[in-house]
């Protein structure tokens, strides 16, 4: 299940892309499937293993035409050397770390210029949900703020990227998440989540039609992921304090 669209990142044969705080590595798993040379970034060292075990057993069955690179490192100090990828993905990171400015200006100083980014964070309606619902939904290490959608658009253009898509996805997830936190996040053998999360595997991994088709429909308004892409112009590189500078400008 991926969160970014790869389609409308334009991703050519051959590209090297970054997975910023991939996780488990969903992105990066598909991503192998193309002939994409693909570097998986995370701080979390038991997600990172499972990421290269499946990618690692993906390859061992003929699964992949890529190549492959986990990484254990932090998204606000990236160990790569200015414009070295032509994609950067990084998918429900933002509402994680602690500074996002600073996770920001990494992602686009390792972005060659003409290189599109695809930025996602969760949707604010369903976030205020899920926080009131369960106290334990938001913690160091978890979830530590909530984006409206205006606030990622001008963090992308304080930097000086330009967006040229946006969209919500995963609506079907949403009520999968309001069903944990309403039994507790810590609960997990309560059966209707367990149930519902039975059902959403069985829609991804049989593309069931109808559903497909009801997701999209209720994505504009139950979307769990709000989904941002934007492109890195030819220009002087903005910084994090830049940043924040012309952000406190517009207020």
């Amino acid at each position: 299940m991926n969160t970014v669209d790869f389609t409308l990142l334009d991703i050519k044969e051959g590209e090297l892309i970054l997975d910023a705080g991939c996780g488990i590595g969903r992105h990066s798993w598909n991503l192998i499937k193309g002939n994409h040379r693909v570097v998986s970034i995370d701080l979390d060292l038991e997600a990172l293993s499972e990421n290269y075990g499946f990618m690692k057993y993906m390859d061992t069955i003929g699964e992949t035409k890529g190549t492959f690179c986990v990484i254990m490192g932090n998204v606000q100090a990236l160990p790569f050397s200015d414009a070295t990828f032509d994609r950067v993905i990084c998918s429900e990171v933002f509402e994680h770390v602690d500074d996002y400015f600073e996770a920001m200006s990494e992602l686009v100083r390792v972005l060659k210029p003409g290189g599109t980014m695809g930025i996602s964070v969760p949707t604010w309606i369903t976030e205020v949900f899920y926080w009131r619902l369960d106290k334990n939904y938001s913690h160091p290490g978890g979830h530590i703020r909530i984006f409206r959608a205006y606030q990622v658009r001008d963090l992308l253009e304080a930097f000086g990227l330009k967006i040229f898509n946006s969209n919500r996805r995963h609506s079907l997830h949403s009520p999968y998440w309001f069903l944990k936190c309403l039994f507790g996040l810590d609960r997990e053998r309560a059966l209707l989540p367990r149930v519902y999360n039975r059902f959403l595997c069985w829609v991804e991994n049989n593309s069931i039609r109808p559903f497909k088709f009801l997701e999209k429909l209720l994505d504009p308004i139950f979307g769990k992921s709000l989904v941002f892409y934007a492109l890195k112009e030819e220009g002087p590189a903005v910084g994090a304090a830049d940043a924040r500078a012309a952000l406190k400008r517009r207020q």
